[in-house]
């Protein structure tokens, strides 16, 4: 009789040859984007999400280019991932149209011919939107793909471009004295952008800065100072919306709107609270060059991105939530 041992198989299962890989991906992507199709309102939310994510992303990781040490090569290291990011951002955000006009219409792909859908749609602040992010996230590509002198500043204005169209549709149109509206919108999405894509730098700095403790603490102490004035406009600006866009306090408790912003409210006052614990106890241990506070804080930044991944699906939500309702 043969013993198991000598059993052998003619394909090694626990290994899956690379060149399955692409078309495993490929299987899986189209199967989205047929859900997505006959389902489009599905497919607004992924892709108006997807947009979300990756543009925020796209542009915090070119300010925090900007921000960093000038001797320090930060602009290198966030090339490649800035660009890949900035890329499915403009992807994402020209699906929306289509997605829209679907939703518009009510007739699945069909509606995709419907005149007075296009029209609207072509005619409304989400056209805008579309226009703006996608020039401020060329913007944002050529800042980092071009090799001149100042080109870093066109992908800063690129990415005040891409903050700046998040108050072109939405609540910022429709609620509160509209200056005051589109003001603390700004104030809100810039702050977050910079938060959420400084996290996303700071990670990718330290891992390439990873063998210099002193680069690292730099990066660290650098990071450490400028969200002391973020974090406060993020929750100052995020007051304020609420107390221009929800008509009493009770809206807070009796609307989905409320009760999404609360879920909200709840994940981020966590991930204030860790970012606290680490300015107050590892940023001074990592700048005097303490290898265990850096290990600990690249972990901690770690779950604090995979907070606000968390904070940004939620505000993907609240924004098609009606405040009033």
């Amino acid at each position: 009789m043969t013993s198991m041992s000598e059993l052998r198989l003619p394909v090694d299962v626990g290994r899956v040859p690379p060149s399955v890989i692409p078309y495993a991906v490929g299987v899986v992507v189209a199967g989205c984007v047929l859900a997505m199709l006959l389902h489009p309102t599905l497919g607004l939310y992924v892709v108006e999400g997807i947009a979300l994510v990756t543009a925020l992303a796209a542009a915090g990781l070119a300010i925090f280019a900007v921000l960093a040490p000038r001797d320090i090569a930060v602009r290198r290291w966030l090339r490649r991932p800035v660009i890949a990011l900035a890329l499915t951002a403009f992807a994402a955000v020209l699906l929306t149209l289509p997605f829209d006009v679907m939703v518009l219409a009510d007739n699945g792909l069909r509606g995709l011919g419907n005149a007075l859908a296009r029209s609207v749609v072509l005619r409304s602040g989400q056209y805008e939107t579309v226009v703006t992010r996608g020039v401020g996230l060329v913007l944002v590509v050529a800042g980092f793909r071009w090799h001149i002198k100042g080109v870093r500043w066109i992908a800063f204005a690129g990415a005040l471009l891409v903050v700046g169209s998040f108050a072109l549709i939405g609540h910022a149109r429709t609620e509160g004295p509209p200056a005051a509206a589109i003001a603390t919108v700004l104030a809100h999405v810039g702050a977050a952008s910079t938060w959420f894509g400084g996290l996303l730098g700071l990670q990718i700095a330290l891992h390439h800065s990873r063998s210099d403790v002193v680069t690292s603490g730099r990066l660290l102490a650098r990071f450490a100072h400028v969200m002391e004035a973020v974090l406060a406009l993020v929750v100052a600006a995020g007051v304020g919306l609420a107390i221009l866009y929800l008509p009493t306090i009770g809206a807070l408790v009796h609307t989905t709107y409320g009760q999404v912003l609360l879920i909200k409210l709840a994940v981020l006052s966590a991930i204030l609270i860790l970012s606290a614990a680490n300015h107050l106890r590892l940023v001074d241990m990592a700048r005097r060059g303490n290898v265990g506070a850096v290990r600990v804080l690249r972990t901690n930044i770690a779950a604090e991105q995979i907070g606000l991944l968390a904070v940004l699906a939620i505000t993907a939500v609240l924004m098609r939530q009606d405040p009033r309702g």
